[in-house]
């Protein structure tokens, strides 16, 4: 059964300053096993039979294990999927393997439910992946006979995590869902780059366990998956949240433990405000102007620019606790205050914000001020206002303003 979700004021307010806290993120979470829910009840209805043989043995699951099936429900890549393989069913293009994937979820909640059943699980790539636990080489099969009692003693690729004190991540190289990025995914890693990315993410989350535990509790609290993307180019870093995917994120391996730490947190923000989107409407969805966001130079719509205010609200955050640690702290830190600030000014100014959205932009505006209010030394303050200039100046020549 679904619920209807709302935040409560409290909840929402402290989300609108770019925190939240444990709670509020369990809140968000809840909202986000119905929706999927939802979209499985939907994705049902696209079987030949209605899905009845399916939908009963995850409705008894359901009753056995209540929590742990919540937890397979809720998982990041089932929100993935039913974004994915719903989207296909209102276009009239759902591929059977991708509706199919419905049976790979269920057979792992029975297992997870001390239940019996056997069901054909696609096979994506060569690969029949069990959500949450791996991967079966499968070669050119279609599909792949699994049973849930025998789950265990299944020879699979397993998924490799990424562990810290109080968290574990799943380092996800199999899901056939984890696509959507601007760059592909990275398939199976070697064991020796699982290692590197450990060492990375293990310093990374020290430094945010130690300088920024409430953002550290939280991420305990929502993040569950990184996906690895490819390196295109040698110079840039990448890392990018998908809409419908609460809690798991795409990024190449940071070049610096405070790369990845900064990275985390700009990417759990934007995972936080698309899960609290399901929630509340922000903006006026009919304003098709176009806005100058302080770190790029294409126009962006007023929902993408209040995404990125929000991320950057984050990201200024972290470079201010930093600045003890890391010497590059300070400079970022000057530059990301200034850019949530002019970008939080056109939102503020656009006129197209719904009563949610204005309380929700004073709050950011709260947390911009406090920061702004913090001293800096003055060369570092200067040259974050001379490249601020430089990116508007950018901007205005790319899109002729």
């Amino acid at each position: 059964m679904t619920a209807v979700h709302s935040l409560d004021a409290r909840m929402f307010d402290q989300l609108a300053t770019g925190g939240g806290g444990p709670a509020a993120i369990g809140a968000l979470y809840e909202a986000q096993v119905s929706k999927h829910l939802l979209l499985i009840r939907y994705l049902l209805e696209q079987f030949p039979d209605g899905g009845a043989a399916l939908a009963g043995l995850l409705e008894q699951a359901r009753t056995a294990a209540p929590e742990k099936f919540r937890r397979i429900i809720g998982d990041p890549l089932v929100g993935g999927w039913t974004a994915i393989a719903s989207r296909a069913a209102t276009q009239g293009v759902l591929a059977d393997a991708d509706r199919d994937h419905l049976a790979a979820i269920a057979v792992v909640a029975a297992a997870a439910a001390g239940l019996d059943a056997t069901l054909d699980v696609p096979v994506h790539g060569g690969l029949a992946v069990l959500p949450g636990l791996g991967a079966i080489e499968a070669g050119d099969a279609a599909t792949v006979t699994v049973s849930a009692a025998g789950l265990g003693a299944i020879e699979k690729l397993p998924i490799r995590m990424l562990a810290g004190p109080g968290i574990r991540l799943a380092l996800d190289d199999v899901h056939p869902y984890r696509h959507g990025y601007h760059v592909p995914p990275l398939n199976r890693l070697p064991d020796a780059d699982v290692a590197v990315w450990q060492e990375s993410f293990g310093q990374a989350w020290a430094l945010l366990a130690e300088h920024l535990p409430d953002r550290a509790e939280e991420m305990v609290a929502g993040l569950r998956t990184l996906v690895p993307l490819a390196q295109i180019d040698a110079l840039s870093a990448r890392s990018a949240t998908l809409r419908h995917a609460f809690g798991v994120f795409g990024l190449t391996l940071p070049p610096t433990p405070h790369d990845f730490a900064v990275t985390l947190v700009h990417e759990f923000q934007h995972s936080k405000l698309s899960a609290l989107l399901d929630l509340a409407v922000l903006t006026d969805p009919d304003d098709d102007r176009r806005y100058f966001a302080p770190w790029r130079t294409d126009p962006r719509p007023l929902a993408g620019l209040m995404q990125g205010v929000y991320a950057f609200v984050g990201v200024a955050d972290t470079w201010r606790a930093l600045q003890t640690t890391v010497e590059v702290a300070t400079a970022r830190f000057a530059e990301a205050r200034l850019q949530v600030d002019r970008g939080l000014r056109a939102i503020e100014e656009s006129g197209a914000l719904t009563r949610d959205g204005e309380r929700f932009a004073a709050g950011l505006r709260q947390s911009a001020d406090r920061m702004l209010a913090l001293p800096v030394p003055d060369a570092a303050d200067r040259a974050a206002r001379d490249r601020l200039a430089k990116i508007h100046a950018a901007w205005r020549e790319h899109n002729r303003v």
